[in-house]
């Protein structure tokens, strides 16, 4: 008969390339979100109390410049910080991610552009203002630099009416980053990004999101009806489907690795919540526990090689990125990363709770919980049929988008000769 073993966290199971996040995610304030995240996820709405909580350890200004008040975190520290918070509760990891993507981007414009977006970012931080980000749209197909919704030029901004959706927590946010097609009917489309107010004329919220997973990130619909967006608060633009612009491959790194990042603190939080049933859970006929069998170590243990792997690479190009690294050669990197959490991410949560047996499939469980956020992954852009064509297409050497495209019109040429 086999006794019992003492449970025990090996050292070095973690890659070291995170940096400590405790001075911006103490313990205890991560120990107060995992409270709050159940409740979440049954009530379907944010967890207000911890959204409170982050806003009073400045968390809104984490990516903003010291020198316009924020805490000057890189894309590593920005990762390092989603992960702890994946951790802890997934579903607002994820819907905060899309504020922290949103100041990387304008971090990142203003660092290439010198101009007056600092003003953004500083009230950001020095207001803790919290920003819902309106990329995502319906009939989008998950593209990084279009837009299907049309502003139209008036006296001092743009017009536009339409369709946001999802758009996590901006029924909550003070802000919400958007991104829209111009049209001035004597010239080439135009992407421009802006910030508004929540409160703008013309703007409203429809709460509509029910879904399987990821329900506490509260994605409902955001609603323009002849809003006004002045051109003070645009503060980027770009030809729509925009191929070489540095600011959106910028901005596609920073959301490819820090939502990553989320996805890999649920993994972690998976894997810790199966080690503990595996451990107290027994085989009778074998007198063992779970934990002390030959077949569930090895099936665990495939598993966490392709998710060390996951945050080695992870960890690797947000590094080369705070090293000055061109965004447009990263660009293919970031997005292998994120193409690899797709699969390693479901897969690893999928095995722990196959692994733990008929207990995890109780709804209310965690891992029930875990399983059912993890498949959210699949959905966030630049989505897998996308990613997968771009990859292929730079591999074979041929000019890649980041916009699905079936037929390839004006792709088909070597990625180094001229265009036509």
């Amino acid at each position: 008969m086999t006794t019992a073993t003492t449970r025990t966290q090996p050292p070095g199971l973690w890659p070291g390339g995170w940096p400590d996040t405790s001075a911006f995610l103490p313990e205890d304030a991560l120990a107060k979100i995992a409270g709050h995240a159940a409740g979440a996820d049954l009530a379907g709405r944010p967890p207000m109390d911890s959204i409170a909580l982050l806003k009073s350890l400045g968390w809104p200004g984490l990516p903003v410049p010291r020198e316009f008040g924020g805490a000057g975190l890189g894309l590593t520290e920005c990762c390092a910080v989603q992960r702890a918070l994946g951790a802890a509760d997934p579903a607002l990891a994820v819907a905060l991610n899309m504020h922290l993507f949103s100041v990387g981007l304008m971090v990142e414009h203003w660092r290439r552009r010198t101009d007056t977006s600092w003003l953004l970012m500083e009230a950001i931080a020095t207001q803790n203002r919290l920003l819902a980000s309106a990329f995502a749209e319906p009939n989008l197909g998950g593209s990084a630099s279009r837009s299907t919704l049309t502003a139209v030029p008036v006296p001092g901004g743009w017009q536009a009416s339409g369709t946001k959706r999802p758009c996590s927590l901006v029924k909550e946010a003070d802000l919400v980053c958007l991104q829209l097609a111009t049209d001035k009917g004597d010239g080439p489309v135009e992407v421009i990004v802006a910030l508004l107010p929540t409160t703008a004329p013309g703007l409203s919220v429809r709460e509509d999101w029910d879904t399987l997973g990821m329900r506490g990130s509260a994605s409902n619909t955001l609603l323009l009806d002849r809003c006004v967006i002045p051109d003070e608060l645009v503060f980027y633009r770009a030809p729509a489907g925009a191929e070489d612009d540095d600011i959106l491959a910028a901005g596609v790194i920073w959301f490819a690795l820090t939502s990553t990042a989320c996805y890999l603190g649920l993994a972690r939080a998976a894997l810790d919540a199966g080690a503990g049933l595996l451990h107290r859970m027994r085989i009778a006929h074998l007198g063992a526990a779970r934990a002390e069998l030959p077949s569930y170590q090895a099936t665990l243990g495939e598993h966490v090689a392709a998710l060390l792997t996951l945050e080695a690479g992870c960890a690797a190009v947000a590094a080369r990125m705070d090293a000055g690294a061109d965004p447009q050669a990263l660009l293919a990197a970031a997005l292998a990363v994120k193409q690899q959490a797709v699969r390693t991410v479901p897969d690893l949560v999928a095995a722990v709770a196959e692994c733990a047996g008929g207990v995890s499939y109780g709804k209310g469980g965690v891992l029930e919980r875990l399983w059912r956020d993890a498949q959210a992954i699949r959905f966030h852009p630049p989505t897998p049929a996308a990613a997968r064509q771009y990859l292929g297409r730079r591999a074979l050497g041929l000019r890649a988008s980041l916009d699905l495209d079936e037929r390839s019109p004006g792709l088909c040429a070597p990625a180094d000769s001229p265009r036509s």
